[in-house]
């Protein structure tokens, strides 16, 4: 379609049309066309005939929500188990049977790498989640404080929005978290704990967070606050932990900054340990607080299997795993290769990524503490990886990463990422090379690692 004009769009704020949906979207909508103009409506699926009400118009796409559902599919639309779905933004497609889920998101990552013109061989059907609900390990709620009651209200927010929907009940997690937060939700008021006010700069706690091992059933419960001054800080922990022996340790985190980034640099252990335990395969893991660890626990097994297939090591290959975390990828890796290099720029990863190579009596992993952009090149110069392994956060990798990989002579890449759009450019970048023999895409296995979203994971093969 051309360039829209403003003359030329068919639809304004406020229009009631009826329209019928196509597919989904990479977001919470789906997407119908009205006059050959792209309509995203929330909470819509495919097969759906709706009348919508339109609330924001942009050049190339107009947001609208349902008023009313004449027709719909029985194959894509289904009732949500959860009650609060169709208000709390935690998770978006519910509505869809969850291999319809799985069908919807094979055809958006096609749509992300059309323009790579790639084989029709090279993405692999997605790997589903073999436990799609309750398989969260980890819960960070922001709160607030009912004026009338003193109670917390903790949840998600409602999407498009900053009202907080106080949840009580979360298909998609772990179920201890629901019980450890209502613990706090009923003890807030007798230890005059109240969720901090950013306007007028009052109160205390701002979110609370609880990850879990899996595997171990170690828990770890931290408050993230404006700071760590508690009266009778002890009792109330001590309290929690009694009601809660799966707890191994509570944590305060303080937080002073205004951004919507949830940890602070400071965390102090108020009662046990600052850390659980989670064991992967062979591996026994720390985990602390605000470290880094794929949410999925059971799908992040799948994850490790496909790295190691792409792999395909020899045991004398040296292995550069950038944006490392806390070392899942390279400790799983350490077996089969000759030597292992991880660069993480959070402290506290590489803190736990340590403490598990001691742990687990690895010798040939080393990881490097920095950002990767200001790393990369002294360890491709000292020790000529060849294969590095790319597992950036959701803004992907910087430029200037992806252009001292393409002027390397690493002849192995695997970028494992969370965020298709990224991937999508930086693939770009990689397969695109005027200098430098660039790389070629052999293979993008899709996996389901948030089942009820609309986020997947892959993780691309790409060789020289």
């Amino acid at each position: 379609m051309s360039k829209t004009t403003l003359k030329s769009i068919p639809v304004s704020e406020g229009q009631i049309i009826d329209l019928k949906i196509d597919s989904m979207a990479y977001d919470n909508a789906a997407i119908g066309r009205y006059k050959d103009f792209v309509v995203m409506v929330d909470r819509g699926a495919p097969g759906d005939v709706l009348k919508v009400s339109i609330t924001t118009v942009r050049p190339n796409y107009a947001r609208a929500k349902i008023l009313e559902i004449v027709e719909s599919n029985a194959d894509y639309r289904i009732d949500a188990p959860c009650k609060l779905f169709k208000v709390c933004g935690g998770c978006q497609w519910q509505h869809l049977p969850y291999e319809k889920q799985l069908e919807q998101k094979q055809l958006l990552l096609k749509n992300f790498f059309s323009k790579l013109n790639l084989c029709d061989d090279v993405i692999k059907p997605i790997i589903e989640a073999s436990q799609p609900w309750n398989y969260r390990n980890k819960v960070q709620y922001p709160v607030r404080t009912i004026e009338d009651t003193g109670r917390l209200k903790a949840g998600y927010f409602e999407w498009h929005s900053n009202d907080l929907i106080n949840i009580k009940h979360c298909h998609i997690q772990n179920a201890l978290f629901d019980k450890v937060v209502d613990t706090i939700r009923e003890l807030a008021p007798k230890y005059k704990i109240t969720a901090y006010n950013g306007k007028n700069k009052t109160g205390w706690l701002r979110h609370i967070c609880v990850r879990r091992g899996i595997f171990t059933g170690e828990a770890l419960l931290t408050f993230v606050a404006i700071n760590d001054h508690l009266s009778s800080s002890q009792k109330f922990v001590s309290e929690v932990m009694s009601m809660h022996p799966e707890l191994v340790g509570v944590c305060f985190n303080i937080n002073t900054n205004t951004t919507n980034v949830i940890y602070g640099p400071k965390t102090k252990v108020i009662k046990g340990k600052g850390y659980i335990f989670e064991k992967i395969n062979d591996l026994k893991l720390k985990i602390s607080a605000t470290s880094f660890f794929q949410v999925n626990t059971l799908q992040a097994m799948k994850l490790l299997e496909i790295i190691n297939n792409y792999a395909c090591l020899k045991g004398s290959e040296t292995i550069l795993d950038a944006y490392c975390g806390g070392g899942l990828i390279s400790l799983s890796l350490a077996k089969y290769a000759k030597k292992i290099i991880g660069i993480e720029e959070v402290k506290q990863s590489i803190e736990d990524a340590q403490y598990s190579v001691k742990e687990n009596a690895i010798h040939n992993v080393h990881f490097i503490n920095g950002k990767v952009e200001n790393k990369i090149q002294e360890v491709l110069e000292k020790d000529k990886p060849e294969i590095i392994v790319l597992d950036p956060p959701r803004i992907g990798c910087n430029k200037q990463v992806l252009e001292t990989v393409l002027n390397s002579g690493v002849g192995k890449i695997i970028y494992v990422s969370c965020n298709p759009s990224t991937l999508a450019r930086d693939l770009g970048i990689l397969t695109n090379n005027e200098n430098n023999a660039p790389f070629t895409i052999k293979s993008i296995q899709l996996i389901d690692m948030f089942p009820h979203s609309y986020h997947v994971e892959c993780v691309v093969l790409l060789e020289r």
